[in-house]
């Protein structure tokens, strides 16, 4: 074992090293807390072995695998999957509240492992921040199903007041329910909610009833940060568990949000003409849910009566606008015609070529090449952290680069060349990836360059597309070092 990395209820999480394998691992030793009777003890070492037999029901890309489970002082030890990574929990103290397509993307992943575990009969039972990790390799990683149920395991829990970190729990579990599916699908929700929003949707209140008792209400307050997230909280956070998505819609739901914000409107609003809207911008209004959802919906403002002299003066001048544009139009036709008419009975011997075009006189905007394929964004994270950790196989290096950005450094010599300055590279933390117009991602990073006199850090940005049926690097949306070439995305 080589290093302490987490600590729970059950016991402490090393960093070891399988030395059959050759591989780094991650071993959760069971500690028995002295003062427990033999019955408790053998019941904390029966829940260590089902965390084991639940976990290796689970193969998701998603999820924290289990490898296998050894015996440490006639104690379970679980050898599960290491990921270099930090906490959901941690990323939210260090950066607070995440744009709501981030959150959306991390909500994706998660939703995907846990509707395998779904699929093979699991419930998780306690979906949180802390239980999800994020890569420095920008993959998404569900963990922890310590206090998991298998529908088909008769045992039950024993953990104290409640299954589940109070903050996230449904509000059925709340009053006592046995936790079923909908109960991941909230909780996932409320971690969502969190993560943008930057708090629980029932706040964060040191006394545990208290909480409890306001988990069981369903009253969430109504998110003010979450965008185009907004219809998908609400799904989630449904108070009646029957109304809720299952998790496989769930993670179809966060994969196709629309790709800008839009505000809401109510059919009841009246919605103001494009000039009056750019000089008096409205504040958005929070997405109301179901009933069930108890978000207090807006007041609809008194509507303009549907008829009297106003209302005809303003029909009457519709209709006027109407016929007048109408004019307009056959007018410019016949003009347009009779242009034609002219041209066509113009004598000539021979016919005439078409004057030659300019490309300076008449620009034109071309859309962007749509990528083949839909990129996955751990993928893509990937891609970016091997590119700049293999400095020392320049050629790697230059493998991973698009064709147009091959094209536009100077040659592979030169490309070496420049990056022959750098004694090393490294990067780390390749997420918060956000999709471009084209099909392509663009996947900010932490980049170390070091040189023999010194060395920076810095956040860059790297776009990355798919070419020829594989994943490569288009472009720096900064100015790059070593001739990347620059390209902006909107």
């Amino acid at each position: 074992m080589q290093e302490s990395i987490g600590t729970g209820a059950m016991g402490v999480v090393w960093r070891a090293r399988d030395e059959l394998l050759g591989r780094t691992v991650a071993l959760k030793q069971l500690l028995i807390r002295p003062g427990l009777t033999d019955e408790q003890a053998d019941r904390v070492r029966a829940r260590a072995m089902r965390e084991a037999r639940i976990s290796a029901r689970i193969q998701h890309r998603n999820a924290v695998s289990m490898y296998d489970v050894v015996e440490h002082d006639g104690d379970p030890c679980l050898v599960m999957e290491h990921l270099a990574s930090r906490s959901l929990s941690a990323v939210l103290t260090e950066r607070g509240p995440l744009p709501p397509r981030e959150v959306a993307g991390i909500g994706a992943q998660v939703a995907g492992a846990l509707a395998a575990a779904h699929a093979v009969g699991v419930v998780h039972r306690d979906v949180k921040p802390g239980n999800i990790l994020i890569g420095d390799n920008g993959s998404v990683k569900l963990t922890d199903f310590g206090i998991s149920r298998a529908q088909d395991d008769g045992t039950v829990t024993h953990s104290g007041l409640s299954a589940g970190t109070p903050a996230y729990l449904a509000p059925e579990i709340a009053k006592g329910e046995e936790p079923g599916y909908p109960a991941d699908v909230f909780s996932l929700g409320a971690t969502l909610y969190h993560a943008v929003e930057g708090a629980p949707p029932f706040g964060t209140d040191a006394n545990p009833l208290r909480l409890l008792h306001a988990v069981s209400s369903g009253k969430v307050t109504p998110p003010s940060r979450a965008g185009e997230l907004s219809g998908a909280l609400t799904k989630l956070l449904r108070v009646e568990p029957t109304e809720r998505p299952s998790m496989a819609q769930t993670a179809a739901l966060l994969e196709t949000l629309p790709a800008e914000t839009q505000v809401p409107v109510p059919a009841a609003w009246p919605v103001p003409p494009p000039a009056a809207a750019a000089a008096a911008p409205v504040a958005p209004a929070p997405a109301v849910g179901p009933s069930t959802m108890n978000f207090p919906a807006p007041a609809a403002p008194a509507r303009p009566p549907r008829s009297g002299p106003n209302r005809r003066i303003l029909v009457i001048a519709a209709v006027l606008l109407l016929v007048a544009a109408g004019v307009i139009a056959v007018l410019l036709t016949r003009e347009k015609d009779a242009g034609t008419a002219t041209a066509a009975s113009t004598p000539s011997s021979a016919a005439a070529p078409p004057p030659p075009q300019t490309t300076s006189a008449q620009p034109t905007t071309t859309a962007p090449t749509p990528v083949a394929g839909k990129i996955d964004w751990a993928e893509a994270g990937r891609l970016v952290i091997a590119y700049y950790n293999s400095h020392s196989d320049q050629a790697k290096r230059w493998s991973m680069l698009s064709s147009r950005a091959q094209s536009q450094v100077g040659g592979q010599q030169a490309f070496i060349s420049c990056t022959a300055q750098f004694t090393d590279v490294s990067a780390r933390n390749a997420y918060g990836v956000t999709p471009n117009a084209d099909g392509s991602v663009t996947v900010p990073v932490d980049v170390t360059h070091k040189t023999a006199t010194g060395g920076s850090a810095e956040k860059r940005s790297l776009v990355v597309t798919r070419e020829n049926g594989q994943l490569v690097i288009d472009a720096d949306t900064g100015s790059a070092p070593c001739g990347i070439p620059p390209k902006s995305y909107g």
